[in-house]
This record gives structure tokens, sequence and C-alpha cells, in this order.
């Protein structure tokens, strides 16, 4: 291949990501801010008890989540992305499979949650949450299709509806008066919504065959190619998810309530992120098949973005703790701001882990990533279950950063083998000290407005990455050029729209 050809090539693969992305984040963003006001009101309006029990019925039903998917969904979008032509064969035989897994967790997970010995309420409300896997048996396999042939635009409007419908039926319930339960019922009203709209679109792009083609004998075939990415979504799930379940054990229900609240916070800040590491996937899959210097190139210059991004926030985060909760949350969540400090430390070692296990998918090192995640997850259960009948909350939120940390660690150190990492430790340095900087002087300002901290904090580390040269030249161009692309393809959309397959 010519140099000529390869800069096409890069070009062609940089457009198509900058689009996803684009729309990923573009067209979530807004609706990601209404939500985190819905979020803000849901724990006004039920309270830090109620609150509690509405997550541990989130939390339980995610324990078993993988059980119900086996890996399998991953395993056929990366095969859709290299091979399409494989498309209606996989996604029916996904679906049969989910289906017949989601049956089961509709007995099996309210009787363990029977025997753990949660409230009826409680109960009740896995039970009905347990319902949305067989939605989801057909609605994940179509949204699949969508990812595999790069149209994340579509899948983007599938969330905006699942989001909307959530906040209009889920706020209209708590104003008539219902709990966590009708929270949990609005979920369930969207999601035929959303598959008639995924259906419709994967039918007008003539992406696959609707004609029902399941071939049984595949079936042990498929369980075991998605087994590695079953072992990474259960030791994922796990660490997200069991240290409110064993709160739930040693603590009251405000208190699952508090640490939720600041998780809650420093999951949804990174949300600029979930766009990026959502469009690289099937995007560098493909490439890699052909192209793996290309993905070198990708890697290494999303590390430095996630430093430059992550970094300030954790510092300002950890200082801006208790007012930020105050003003968000009323003083009756304010135990949330003292493990807010710790917990925000954990988003750059989220941002890393997640990114590093998305480019595991695309080299084909899953199996790595297995290993790794399950170091960090044995790491997390014996560690939590050391911490919290001690500490509570606050050693919860100790054991979350740390078993990322170790985490992030792991993803570096394989990485850097695979990948070809350059030295980062300058630009590290550089990045340190501006967030630094940042940090001390708007510490020396405990008095003032919370958003005039935020805005003084975003400007001064600017100019520190400006004087210190973190961000070159050549790539404040890029982002320039990135975003009058990205503006240019919202007006002219068509024109990066692939044409479907006869």
């Amino acid at each position: 291949m010519t140099n000529q050809e390869q800069l096409k090539q890069s070009r062609g693969l940089g457009r198509t990501i900058l689009k996803n992305t684009f729309f990923v984040t573009s067209g979530g963003t807004i609706l990601r801010v209404i939500g985190f006001l819905f979020s803000v009101y849901i724990i006004r309006n039920l309270g830090d008890t109620r609150y509690g029990q509405y997550s541990i019925v989130l939390q339980f039903v995610g324990l078993f989540q993988i059980f119900l998917e086996l890996g399998m969904t991953q395993f056929v979008m990366r095969s859709i992305a290299q091979d399409r032509t494989r498309t209606g064969t996989l996604i029916w035989n996904l679906i049969s499979l989910r289906l017949l897994l989601a049956i089961l967790g509709l007995v099996a997970i309210p009787s363990i949650g029977y025997l753990f010995g949660y409230s009826s309420e409680i109960i009740l409300g896995i039970f009905l949450y347990s319902t949305s896997f067989l939605f989801a048996a057909f609605l994940v396999p179509i949204q699949t299709v969508l990812e595999g042939n790069e149209r994340l635009d579509h899948t983007t409007i599938i969330d905006v509806i699942g989001r909307v419908g959530f906040y209009a039926f889920g706020g209209a319930l708590l104003l008539l008066g219902g709990g966590y339960i009708s929270l949990v019922v609005a979920s369930l009203i969207v999601m035929p919504l959303q598959i008639i709209y995924a259906i419709r679109t994967v039918r007008k792009h003539k992406l696959m065959s609707f004609r029902p083609r399941i071939e049984i004998n595949s079936w042990p075939s498929i369980l075991r190619s998605g087994l590695p990415f079953g072992v990474i979504s259960l030791f994922l799930t796990i660490a997200f998810s069991i240290d409110t379940v064993m709160l739930s054990w040693f603590e009251t229900d405000a208190a699952v309530g508090w640490y939720n609240v600041a998780y809650g916070l420093v999951q949804s800040i990174p949300f600029f992120f979930t766009g990026f590491s959502k469009a690289i996937l099937p995007s560098l899959s493909k490439t890699y098949v052909f192209d793996p210097i290309e993905v070198n190139r990708w890697y290494r210059t999303s590390i430095k973005f996630i430093l430059i991004v992550s970094l300030p926030i954790a510092v300002g985060g950890m200082i801006l703790s208790i007012p930020l909760i105050r003003f968000l949350y009323t003083d009756e969540y304010l135990p949330s701001a003292i493990a807010l400090k710790v917990l925000i430390w954990d988003i750059p070692f989220l941002m890393f882990t997640s990114f590093g296990g998305n480019i595991t998918t695309i080299v084909n090192e899953e199996r790595a990533a297995a290993r790794i995640y399950g170091i960090n997850t044995l790491a997390n259960v014996i560690l939590n279950l050391i911490a919290i009948p001690r500490f509570g909350v606050i050693g919860a939120s100790l054991v979350t950063v740390v078993t990322d940390f170790v985490g992030a660690l792991q993803f570096h150190f394989f990485l850097k083998r695979k990948m070809d990492l350059p030295d980062i430790t300058g630009i590290l340095i550089r990045v340190v000290a501006a967030s630094t900087i940042m940090g001390l002087i708007i510490w020396k300002l405990p008095n003032w407005n919370l958003f005039l901290l935020i805005g003084l904090g975003a400007l001064i580390y600017g100019i520190a990455l400006v004087v210190s040269g973190v961000i070159t030249r050549d790539e404040w161009s890029m982002i320039r050029h990135g975003l009058a692309r990205a503006v240019a393809m919202i007006s002219a959309r068509g024109r990066f729209e692939e044409r479907p397959s006869p």
C-alpha cells in the first residue's frame, strides 16, 4: 500500500470514528444533562432510604445480567464488523439463545433475592426489572446489527427513545405518587418502542434478512466464542455491583443510597468519553485486520486525551465535593461528599480500564482482558469483605479506587508491549503540574460560588496546558478541523452514510 493510499485510508477511518463519536456524544449530551437532572429529582424525591432500595434492585439484578447473555453479543458484533455476510445467521441464533436464558432468569433471579432475605417490595422490584431481559433478547441483537455496520447514529436514536420515554413515564409516575417500583415499570414501557424503531431501521437499510435462520447445531460454537467476552463482562459486573450488594448486607439502606449517589455521579461525569470509546470498537476492529499500525496510532492519541481530561476532574471534584453534593442533593446526602472525595479519583482509572478493555477486543486479546478483570474482581470481593464491615461507605469507596488502579496498571503494561506505547512520562508530569496549580488556586477560594470556581478552574487549567505545551500546534489544528468537519457532517449527513448492500 502506498503512502498516499495509507493517508486516504487513515482519513477515512478518522472520518468514520469522528462521525460516530459525534453522533453518540452530541446526540446524547442534552439527554444526559436532562437525565442527570432527572436523577437528581429521583434522589431528592425518594430520599436516602428509598433511593438505597432502588439501587439494591438495579445492582442485584445487574449482577446476573451476564448469565443471560454470556458474552455472545460482543462476539457477534465483532464478527459482523469483520464479515457482514454472516449477519442473518448469527443474529437469529443470538436472539434464540438470549430468549431462552431470559426465561430462566425470570424465575431464578427473584428466587435468589428471596433467599437473600430481601423485603417483599424489593423482591417485586427485582422480578419486574428481570423482565427487561425478555425485551433485551430482541432489542440488543438488532442494535448489534447496527453497531457492526458502524451505524451508531441509529443506535444513538434508540438510546434517545429509551431515555426520553423513561424520563416522561418515570416523571409522570413519580408525580402521581409512585415510588421506585414505578421507575422500574417506566423502564419497561419504553423497550417495545425501541424494538420497533430498531427493526424498521434495519429493514430500511437492508442490513439483514428477517426470515428466521435458527441453527441449533451452531449454538455450542457461539457460546464457546462468546465465553471470553462473557468472563470479562462477569468480572466487570461483579466489580460494578458487588459493593452495593455487600453494603446492603452490612449497612442501612440510607448508607447504600449515600454511596450510590457519589458513585453514580462519578459514573456520569466522563460521558463525553463514552461516545468515542463506543465508536472506535467496530471501526478499529475492522481496521486491525489489514492495518494494525493505524490502531497503534489511535491508541497513543487516546491515552494522551485520557490524561488531559481525567486528572483535573479528579483534583477539582475532590476539592469541591461538599458544595457540589449540597447544591445537587441537599444536606440529607452530605455523607455522600466524603465518599465522593475518594471515588472521584476513580475517573482516570475507570476511563483507562474501559478503553483498555475495548482495545483488547479490537486486537483479539480478550483472553488477556479476562485475566486482568478476573484479578481485579477477586481483589474487589476480598477487599470489600474486609473493608465494608469495618469502614462502611468509605471502605467501599477506597476499594473501588484501589482495584481500578491495579487494573489500569495491568492494562498499561500489557498494551505497552502489544501496542508499542511511547514514553508518556513528560506529558504526565506536565498534566499533573497543571492540575495541581488549578487545584491549589480553587482550594484557596472556599467561599466563592461553585460555578465560578468551576469556570475559573477550567480557565486556569487550559492556560497551564497551553503554556506547558502539552497540546501541540498540530493537535490544536486537528481539533479545529475536527470540529469544523463535525459541523459539516451534521449539515450534510447523507454524504457520509454508507449505502446498504443489495
